[in-house]
């Protein structure tokens, strides 16, 4: 037994190599941008700037307000969505970007 037959999953290893890249679904992840429509237009745009990876200085710049009040906003936003730090945050912010352009696509096609 190899260590990839160790570490792989039980009939996923032949999946992997024939069919590249599997989505995995994470209930988890499904929750956490479920739960985006709870926060507040602000903490939006703190959001987006934690998707595109801006510190708090840089959050604080960008949207003309102190970085004491942009961490206050970035501990909402963790709390409200419930994940542990914010690269988490950001993570949930890209992918709800992504879901969000994906949806303005679609309806920009079938206009």
């Amino acid at each position: 037994m190899s260590v990839t037959d160790t570490l792989s999953p039980p009939g996923r290893s032949a999946c992997l190599a024939t069919a590249g890249p599997v989505p995995v679904c994470d209930h988890a992840w499904d929750a956490v941008l479920a739960r985006v429509p709870l926060l507040s237009e602000r903490e939006l745009d703190v959001f987006r700037q934690l998707a595109r990876g801006a510190s708090n200085r840089t959050i604080a710049a960008k949207l003309l307000i102190t970085e004491r009040t942009a961490k206050a906003h970035v501990a909402q936003i963790l709390s409200k969505l419930d994940v542990e730090s914010r690269l988490q945050a950001g993570i949930a912010g890209f992918a709800w970007e992504m879901l969000c352009a994906g949806a303005d696509r679609a309806v920009d096609l079938s206009a």
